[in-house]
């Protein structure tokens, strides 16, 4: 169904902390048949897991930790079975590998050159590394190779007026002191903050790109988090299949002048934060479709 669509590969969440994986079935499983035709490379999602994100009190349940060069080898090793893989998107020979909080690790220099180092040693030309820009970073490259301005948290944080981040701010801390002391006694409450989707689709498509071709654009369905977050969520008002294929054939054409590699999409099937390509009854394959228009 991607391949129909014009998807050329999938970026998938790759879980780790020194040793110790979450979600890595899937991607097991993909490796190990060769004969599902589709393209992919890892997406470090380095982050504690808390459960928070099930409505009740913030508790860690799996922390996300870094260790030293023993295991960052151990982790290099866990990987290079997927580099070595045919199907793993590569960058001039350097398997593509993006990190999802590069600013949390604070030896991500130390291990990025390290990297390089056992990638060239096992045959490659380095590794393809991609920061993500969505909060608490800038465009700034670094030892990063290129930035993924993943949306549509990058626009919140860098293509907002000021006055309507700060705005925004305000109104989210505000509205998550009412719902907890009040209205969620009376279960009930205000959405947090529900931004209008094709103004910032407009905003996305309007925005150069800061390092030229070491930027990866983002595009995205929707963003509706109130299955996690309940009241203290972001929802989307006015989502348009119309306004999401024109958001990504701008990208698109962006991508192509600047000879940025990628347009990546968020998300597949992100059901829990209502952001998905797939098929439903809301939009049926509104988004596939739109994805296709442009591809062809």
């Amino acid at each position: 169904m991607a391949k129909e669509h014009g998807i050329d590969g999938f970026v998938i969440y790759h879980y780790y902390s020194c040793g110790s994986k979450l979600l890595d079935k899937p991607t097991e499983l993909l490796l190990n048949n060769e004969d599902i035709d589709t393209n992919y490379c890892l997406y470090w999602a380095n982050e504690s897991w808390e459960s928070r994100w099930y409505g009740q009190k913030t508790e860690v349940i799996w922390e996300q930790k870094y260790g030293n060069e023993n295991n960052w080898e151990e982790h290099f090793h866990y990987c290079l079975k997927f580099f070595k893989d045919k199907r793993y998107i590569k960058v001039d020979n350097k398997p593509v590998f993006i990190i999802y909080k590069d600013w949390s690790f604070k030896d991500v220099n130390k291990f990025v050159t390290y990297w390089n180092e056992l990638a060239i040693k096992n045959g490659f030309d380095g590794i393809y590394f991609v920061k993500t820009v969505a909060g608490g970073n800038d465009d700034s490259l670094g030892c990063f190779n290129a930035a993924f301005e993943r949306e549509p948290f990058y626009t919140f944080t860098h293509g907002l007026p000021a006055f309507r981040k700060y705005g925004r701010y305000l109104r989210s801390r505000v509205l998550e002191y009412l719902n907890k002391i009040i209205l969620n006694k009376f279960k009930t409450g205000v959405i947090q903050y529900q931004p209008d989707y094709k103004e910032i689709c407009n905003l996305i498509s309007s925005r150069n790109m800061p390092n030229g071709g070491r930027t990866i654009l983002g595009a995205f369905t929707d963003w509706d988090n109130s299955p996690r977050r309940q009241y203290n969520s972001t929802v989307f008002r006015n989502v348009s299949v119309d306004a999401f294929e024109k958001c990504l054939r701008n990208q698109y054409y962006k991508a192509e002048e600047q000879e940025s590699p990628f347009v990546i999409i968020n998300a597949w099937n992100e059901w829990g934060e209502g952001n998905y390509l797939e098929p439903d009854e809301l939009y049926s394959d509104g988004f596939l479709k739109a994805v296709k228009n442009v591809k062809s």
